[in-house]
């Protein structure tokens, strides 16, 4: 039960044998104290009692005291009535407490909550969260008709089961896709909570914003071999080579491969820290002799790739990466005639796996090692930079790069083999 209490402090005690008298407020066995203007010998107060004993003041300090306590106390119980108190801090119940009754009001004045959502995007070091955080807050100001006076305390749990269903109904939005929205705002309101920007109940306890299992769209591994062989000499082969070089790369995500520095080249090995990761795992990737041979096509200066080079923007060029695989397949030519009756060819590239992207190199690295060649899934964790196993084991534990670089060495050999037999067999065919 949240209570608050007086407790003199008599651990640093004055010059003249004083000792602070201090407020306190003990909630979930955590304690907060705020020292009071009252100064007092150890002999001059009962614990017990909480009363001032042997002063020629004492009625007059215990009046004092008394009065303060019933306030303390009623303001303590309008903040459990009005707010989740489990989501403050015992300091912040024990400031709120001494600064009064009237608290609630002060605080509902300051919790707008379009500023402090603006100032959390400013805050955002990565451009992908920040742009994540804008659109959020894009489809946040189209559902609020209010938003400019929109507080807090407003977000209640019904508000949010709305607004979720708004996202899902008007919005056009897959259920985790509406979810992501609801934990960004979810962040923000604790962002304000922990700054103390408001002190509204906390509403998301009820709200169901667990991701569900997408259904994953497998690339078979057949159908892989008759992607991968499936002849160009276009514009298609320089994406390709791209795909398939994040896949001799352990499933290098795009957005690091298209960022790798030379100076990240250490004695055969690819050293990076992964951008998703915030720098907080390196990871060590064995260079192979089928990934060097596509680095050295498409070498840069500065950059491993060339492609960065005179870019500042990837995600227009992984745009057109995407595009570009789901091109390759078989080419279809037909007339069309021109609005002057000039008739011209063009061509239809139909796709063998229309749904790619740059992105499945990582899937098919990962399902491939598992399903073909029976990877342990804690070497698989550990290529694609998951963390794995326990967290105290892993304090301990020290993951020899080594089983990664078997293991795709493992798969390329078994991937060339498969290559060889699947153009055998069509060239019979």
């Amino acid at each position: 039960m949240a209570n608050i209490f007086l407790y003199l402090d008599t651990r640093t005690p004055r010059r003249d044998g004083t000792c602070s008298l201090k407020l306190g407020y003990v909630h979930k066995r955590k304690a907060a104290f705020h020292a009071l203007d009252i100064y007092l010998k150890p002999e001059e107060w009962n614990d017990e009692k909480q009363q001032v004993v042997g002063r020629a003041d004492k009625k007059f300090q215990n009046v004092i005291i008394k009065k303060m306590m019933a306030e303390g106390t009623l303001t303590l119980q309008r903040i459990i009535l009005r707010y989740d108190i489990d989501t403050l801090s015992q300091k912040q119940v024990l400031d709120m407490v001494v600064r009064g009754s009237d608290i609630a009001d002060d605080v509902a004045s300051e919790d707008y909550v379009l500023p402090v959502y603006d100032e959390y995007i400013g805050l955002c070091k990565k451009g992908n969260t920040a742009s994540t955080y804008r659109s959020s807050k894009k489809n946040l100001v189209e559902y609020a008709e209010n938003i400019d006076t929109l507080r807090f305390k407003d977000i209640t749990v019904a508000w949010l089961r709305k607004y979720q269903r708004w996202l899902i109904d008007e919005k056009g939005m897959e259920v985790n896709g509406a979810n992501v929205y609801l934990r960004n705002l979810r962040t923000v309101f604790n962002y304000a909570l922990n700054n103390q920007y408001t002190f509204a109940r906390y509403p998301f306890r009820d709200i169901d914003m667990s991701t569900t299992e997408p259904d994953k769209r497998n690339v078979p591994y057949e159908k892989f071999l008759e992607w991968v062989t499936c002849p160009t000499g276009d514009f298609r082969e320089f994406y390709r080579d791209l795909f398939m070089l994040s896949f001799y790369l352990c499933g290098i995500r795009p957005v690091d491969l298209l960022h790798v520095k030379k100076s990240q080249i250490e004695e055969g090995r690819l050293v990076y820290y992964p951008e998703k990761l915030n720098g907080r795992t390196k990871l060590s990737i064995k260079i192979e002799p089928e990934a060097w041979e596509i680095i050295r096509k498409y070498e840069g200066k500065e950059y491993m790739l060339s492609i960065m080079e005179d870019r500042t923007d990837y995600k227009s060029f992984c745009q057109h990466w995407n595009k570009a695989l789901k091109a390759v397949g078989e080419d279809q030519y037909f007339e069309k005639t021109g609005r002057k009756g000039r008739v011209y060819t063009k061509v239809k590239h139909v796709g063998i796996i229309p749904y790619i992207t740059a992105y499945y190199s990582r899937t098919c690295w990962a399902s491939y090692s598992y399903n073909v060649l029976d990877t342990p899934m804690d070497t698989i964790s550990q290529a694609l930079g998951h963390k794995s196993g326990l967290k105290v084991t892993n304090f301990y534990v020290k993951r020899d790069v080594t089983r990664a670089d078997k293991a795709n060495r493992a798969l390329l050999d078994r991937l060339a083999k498969d290559i060889e037999r699947f153009k055998a067999k069509h060239q019979t065919a």
